[in-house]
C-alpha cells in the first residue's frame, strides 16, 4: 500500500515537472524538442519504481 503510493507521488511529480519544461521548451527554443529526453529517462525510473513496487524484486522465501 505505502509502495503504491509512492509510486503515484513519483509519477504526479513526473507529469507535473513535464506540463512546466514542455512550454518552458517552446519558450527558449521551439526547433529542438530537448523535453523528450527528460521523458525517456524518466519513464525507465516510473516503470522500475513500479515494479519495485509490485514485488518484483522482492527475494522469494521459498526454498530457503
Amino acid at each position: 500500500m505505502r509502495r503504491g503510493r509512492s509510486v503515484r507521488k513519483h509519477v504526479i511529480v513526473g507529469l507535473v515537472a513535464l506540463l512546466v519544461i514542455i512550454p518552458l521548451n517552446f519558450i527558449v527554443n521551439r526547433q529542438y524538442p530537448w523535453w523528450l529526453w527528460v521523458l525517456i529517462v524518466w519513464l525507465p525510473l516510473i516503470a522500475a519504481h513500479a515494479a519495485w513496487a509490485r514485488g518484483f524484486f522482492d527475494r522469494s522465501k521459498e526454498g530457503m
